[in-house]
């Protein structure tokens, strides 16, 4: 199946948009966003909420074997990384620092890579980070990227089918109405390897797109 990192800022709509796929979802929280699904109706959501790194992995190694889900959401990688050097340091450690933080970003790795030969479609949600970046031109614009160190940042983009910053706009009819950017530029890292697209809805991230005849 297909895998998806998705990312913006706080308020953006992760959480509320990732959970509009077709089919029956696994939403794992472990920031608390998920509470905001109590204004929706999720009939075929199911919320589990992980209360640390190795919790989640539990969680989301348990669902992926049994293959219940047609979707699994994570929300957030971006917490989780954090929950994970926390749960560290209060363990104790001993020696180089550097080497435990390699394990942490080795095990993401592993993970999203696992996630692409899973049964079910994946998508990791991510906060949003904003850089400064000069431009062959010269020019110094801001860019967007999900947050997530950068020594895996690269890497974690890399292994998802789909790299997506979601926004919105109002409608002809002024409402307003939720979508991902999936075309990356100068000013957003973003990619659509499935179907090639500038943009979609959220509940068509994994639908391919209809030939207009």
């Amino acid at each position: 199946m297909a895998v998806m990192c998705l990312y913006g800022q706080p308020g953006s709509g992760k959480t509320v948009n990732a959970t509009r796929l077709p089919g029956k979802s696994l939403l794992i929280s472990s920031d608390n966003s998920a509470i905001v699904l109590k204004n929706f109706e999720r009939p075929n959501l199911v919320v589990k909420e992980a209360q640390g790194f190795k919790d989640f992995v539990d969680i989301f190694e348990e669902a992926t074997a049994k293959k219940q889900y047609d979707n699994i959401i994570v929300d957030c990688l971006t917490d989780l990384i954090d929950a994970y050097i926390v749960e560290i340091r209060e363990n104790g450690f001993s020696g180089d620092i550097r080497q435990y933080y390699l394990a942490v970003y080795t095990k993401v790795k592993f993970l999203v890579r696992k996630a692409a030969f899973c049964d079910t479609n994946v998508t990791f949600n991510c906060w949003e980070d904003v850089e400064t970046v000069t431009l062959q031109t010269g020019e110094v614009v801001n860019r967007v990227s999900p947050m997530l160190p950068a020594k895996i940042k690269q890497q974690v983009c890399g292994l998802c089918n789909i790299v997506a910053y979601v926004t919105s706009a109002n409608d002809k009819q002024n409402v307003k109405q939720w979508f991902y950017v999936t075309e990356g530029g100068p000013t957003v890292m973003a990619k659509d390897q499935l179907f090639l697209r500038k943009s979609c809805m959220p509940e068509n991230a994994f639908v391919a797109p209809e030939v207009k005849k």
